[in-house]
């Protein structure tokens, strides 16, 4: 009896250990990343081949997105201890040592797998070094923010920065960039419209961290109506962005009226609860705006794989929504 309870020990601890690290890295959350990520793969290739290139990214992206959540409670430690008491590291759930060495880790590999997401041998496309240098910066934006621009005016930029680069990164591997010579030539490289969705997520995520500056003591007013307008404003970016393209691309879906029209029904509930943040400046109706500000990103992603590959790959993107809003009732999101 004393051996079988001896054996059930090391599981629970291990079950334990693994339920912390996902309260670290905020699981629910991930569900986005490899909602845009995918989804600007599929808009780029109009489908998901070549399958190893779109795996090794999203497997980059959702690395350099956990190494950015823990990361950030790594820098976060002592505000934590006074604000957020509950989080793994000042609970003593976890210790700074083994958070720090976890985030500079996944940081790492994020990077790697990114470099060969580029070079894996395909018939349609060439090698390419963009994912390399779009991790690269990536992970220099997401250490920036962490670290010494949170506390500025520029943190809002620097997270919208990081959005941006994260749906440049799901495109990458399909870009030709041969040499890092032509990095020159970065611009005309990446496709108008890609950096035209890359933008409207960004701005759109510069809204959503705007409204939540001191969510957890209270918003000021003056955050929330910037940040409700920045929101806006990506939401608009996001909706008009197909037409930024060089007009030889064919979509799914009607760029004139239907897409616009979808993206602003999707991002409707967000906007309308970024209002009662304004006339309500408390920290539970701040955090649940910027819970369905983050996790809305899932649907909006799902518009573009749509709108790329086809309402079916559509599907399967929103289909990310289930575990990410099962989950979010159990880890936290902000």
């Amino acid at each position: 009896m004393n051996t079988a309870a001896s054996s059930r020990q090391p599981q629970h601890q291990s079950t334990s250990k693994w339920m912390v690290w996902a309260q670290l890295v905020r699981l629910p959350n991930v569900f986005t990343i490899i909602a845009d990520i995918t989804a600007a793969f599929l808009l780029t290739t109009a489908g998901p081949t070549p399958l190893p290139r779109l795996t090794l990214i999203v497997l980059s992206g959702i690395c350099l997105y956990w190494a950015g959540m823990i990361l950030n409670d790594v820098f976060d430690e002592a505000v934590d201890r006074e604000q957020r008491a509950k989080r793994p590291i000042p609970a003593g759930l976890i210790t700074r040592r083994e958070a720090s060495i976890g985030g500079w880790s996944l940081l790492s590999l994020g990077i790697l797998l990114a470099t060969f997401s580029g070079f894996i041998p395909n018939n349609e496309l060439p090698n390419t070094w963009l994912p390399l240098v779009i991790s690269v910066a990536l992970a220099i934006m997401i250490v920036s923010y962490d670290g010494p621009l949170k506390s500025t005016v520029l943190a809002p930029a620097a997270m919208g920065s990081c959005r941006l680069l994260s749906f440049l990164l799901g495109a990458s591997p399909a870009i030709a960039l041969t040499s890092l010579s032509s990095l020159a030539s970065l611009g005309e490289v990446i496709p108008r419209e890609t950096l035209a969705i890359a933008s409207g997520f960004g701005i759109y995520i510069m809204g959503v961290t705007t409204m939540a500056r001191r969510e957890a003591t209270g918003g000021s007013r003056q955050h929330l109506v910037v940040g409700g307008m920045s929101t806006t404003l990506g939401v608009i970016c996001l909706a008009l962005s197909p037409r930024a393209s060089a007009g030889d691309r064919s979509y799914f879906l009607d760029t004139q009226a239907v897409f616009p029209i979808l993206i602003a029904m999707i991002a409707l509930p967000v906007l309308l609860r970024a209002v009662r943040a304004i006339r309500n400046p408390s920290p539970p109706v701040i955090q649940v705006t910027i819970k369905a500000g983050i996790l809305t990103i899932i649907p909006l992603a799902a518009a573009f794989a749509s709108l790329g590959a086809g309402p079916l790959w559509g599907v399967v993107i929103f289909s990310l929504v289930i575990p990410s809003f099962l989950l979010s009732g159990r880890f936290r999101v902000t």
